[in-house]
């Protein structure tokens, strides 16, 4: 429903950025978004095909009466909780800038995390004398994780699987859009059912939201985004454990394993990797907040 605010700006023959943001500001606030002027200057550039830069520098400009109708559709949408990335249809991972839908997990900050620990350990078997690395990325998306090493490591050819067609054809688009098609394979399937080894490079960033933990989640999370991609079963880590367990078979010597985990998952997994894995070097490291946030294991 359109605020009678928001129809009188509609109306107007001239109203400025300042104004519009002003108003996206108090609806979302109101709406309890947690981030109101930087969504509300998100959209803006959207609207307006400009930088976010431009949008800070010019808040005297005048915004045109279509400009003004699309930016204030993306502000009532914004104000239900759907997220800015599905509104504008795309979102920036590590320095690349991905299409996203409603087909996949909208790539996280933490996730850039994984990307640096897989591409420090390929710098690393290529320092022990391979030349041409194997990868596999489990639970590809958008192909956040896979489009970010391909680009930054020549030498990596990689498998990139996910059980949803939807999120594949995003993640095939936006290999293409980096030119990293050739070297990355993408496959409908479970995990590593039907991915032959050996592999110098595992990576997964698999659901591992506790079950019961799905309803407390943010609206604009579990409102939105896809459940599949959320649920990680009763304890948040029942596909981890079911893909090391494949893994056993799949893995090269050397190689390396890197998964995205939850806060207060780590202890229990790495005990389990020890088991299957007696010979690795399993640690798990935390992001910025502190939170446990990936499981290393480092096969000899």
């Amino acid at each position: 429903m359109v605020l009678p605010m928001a129809a009188e700006l509609a109306g107007r023959r001239r109203v400025s950025v300042q104004e519009l943001l002003r108003h996206a500001e108090r609806q979302l606030k109101a709406a309890g978004i947690p981030s109101p002027s930087d969504d509300a200057r998100l959209l803006m550039a959207e609207a307006l095909s400009v930088s976010r830069t431009w949008v800070l520098a010019n808040p005297e400009a005048e915004v045109p009466p279509d400009r003004r109708l699309l930016f204030l559709s993306y502000v009532a949408r914004r104000a239900d909780h759907e997220p800015a990335a599905y509104i504008i249809g795309h979102r920036g991972f590590y320095d690349l800038d991905l299409e996203v839908t409603p087909a996949v997990l909208i790539p996280r900050p933490e996730t850039e995390l994984l990307v640096e620990g897989a591409l420090e350990a390929c710098w690393t078997l290529v320092a022990a004398g391979r030349e041409n690395l194997l990868g596999a990325d489990l639970g590809t998306g958008s192909g956040a994780v896979a489009i970010a090493l391909a680009v930054h490591q020549p030498r990596l050819r990689l498998i990139a699987v996910d059980r949803s067609p939807a999120a594949l054809e995003v993640a095939r688009r936006n290999a293409a859009r980096y030119q990293v098609l050739d070297r990355i394979e993408f496959r409908e399937g479970d995990l590593l059912e039907g991915v032959e080894g050996p592999l110098d490079l595992l990576v997964a960033n698999l659901p591992y939201v506790p079950s019961a933990s799905i309803p407390r989640l943010m609206p604009d999370v579990r409102g939105y985004e896809p459940l599949e991609a959320l649920d990680g079963g009763p304890d948040g880590t029942t596909l981890i454990h079911r893909t090391l367990q494949q893994a056993i078979r799949r893995m090269g010597r050397p190689s390396a394993l890197r998964f995205e985990i939850g806060d207060g998952q780590g202890r229990a997994l790495i005990a389990f990797a020890a088991r299957l894995f007696p010979r690795a070097r399993v640690q798990v490291a935390r992001d910025y907040a502190g939170f446990e946030r990936i499981l290393s294991i480092d096969l000899p």
